[in-house]
């Protein structure tokens, strides 16, 4: 199957900054699973754009703006053609403990971060019952469903930086946080599990936005890395792309990055996905093209699109 993601963002603020840094991964993974065709990194106001492989060989790009703006915007645009393989889940017949892991593994049992080592997430993984000794296969299995049967997937009520221990008190939240708990329980079982984080294509009649979203690998000697997804309980298809991996939510956010100022920064992002014919053309096309928005060498007056306070003012004399 070919997805063509488009991943926008928009940050505003309610008066001029002097310098921003940003931090975007957002580019999809040529994996075992997916190869992209081509992808289209658009950034405003006009800048350099960098690029460069993390820890997790995750594609990063980066870039600087130091003069005054109030609004920045990128469009990532992919094409890719994802071609899952691999066995049924509940079919893999490796059995823990696992013996001599390859050293980089052990990032991937280690807690920290959002994947809280607790009494309480202790408590919880021993109601999942289906001992540590059972198929590792088994064992995703009777936690995926245990977690799609305790927790209730529901907008708004978590936040980016929310813990494992946030997430069962409150038992909703969205996929990054099933991603979370899944691997706090499978690293308590001594299952090398890492956080994954891409797209997935829904076909909707409504015609809505899809959203980013994160589900998990866990790794079987076997079989390598086989993907999970914890917040469906099912099994990943040709209908996921994955961006980047890492050890949590914190090593691969969308987006992340700094500003000089004191203005407020409001952000709108959105998603969209559609299958596509593939391309005329094999071999992989990236483009970095700019977005034309207005940068200043001093603060002006007084900002044309809407009324500036005094606040507003005097902050911007600060600034000078």
């Amino acid at each position: 199957m070919f997805l063509e993601v488009e991943h926008r963002f928009a940050f505003e603020y309610d008066a001029y900054i002097s310098e921003s840094f940003l931090e975007l991964r957002v580019q999809p993974k040529t994996t075992t699973g997916q190869t992209v065709a081509a992808f289209e990194l658009a950034v405003g106001p006009p800048t350099s754009v960098f690029r460069y492989r993390d820890w997790n060989d995750n594609l990063t790009h980066h870039f600087t703006i130091t003069k005054f703006h109030d609004r920045i915007e990128v469009v990532a645009r992919s094409l890719v053609q994802t071609h899952p393989a691999g066995p049924p889940v509940a079919t893999l017949p490796d059995r823990p403990p696992l013996s001599a892991l390859p050293y980089p593994l052990r990032d991937f049992l280690d807690f920290g971060g959002p994947v809280r080592l607790t009494p309480a997430l202790r408590t919880a993984h021993r109601a999942v019952g289906n001992g540590d000794r059972a198929p590792i296969g088994e064992q995703v299995r009777a936690v995926g469903e245990y977690i799609h049967r305790t927790f209730e997937y529901r907008k708004d009520v978590t936040r980016y930086d929310s813990t494992t221990e946030d997430f069962m008190k409150l038992q909703a939240g969205v996929c990054q946080d099933f991603a979370h708990l899944m691997l706090g329980f499978l690293r308590l079982r001594g299952i090398p599990c890492r956080y994954v984080s891409g797209y997935l294509h829904v076909e909707s009649k409504s015609r809505e936005p899809s959203q980013s979203h994160a589900w998990i690998e866990f790794y079987a000697p076997s079989e390598g890395w086989v993907p999970f997804d914890p917040t469906h309980n099912v099994e990943v298809d040709e209908r996921y792309v994955v961006v980047g991996h890492g050890r949590h939510y914190d090593d691969v956010p969308p987006n992340k990055g700094i500003y000089r100022g004191v203005a407020e920064e409001t952000l709108a992002a959105g998603v969209t996905t559609r299958v596509t014919a593939g391309p005329g053309v094999s071999s992989l096309r990236e483009e970095t093209r700019q977005i034309d928005l207005p940068v200043f060498s001093e603060i002006p007056q007084r900002r044309m699109d809407r009324p500036t306070t005094a606040a507003q003012e005097a902050a911007a004399q600060q600034q000078q």
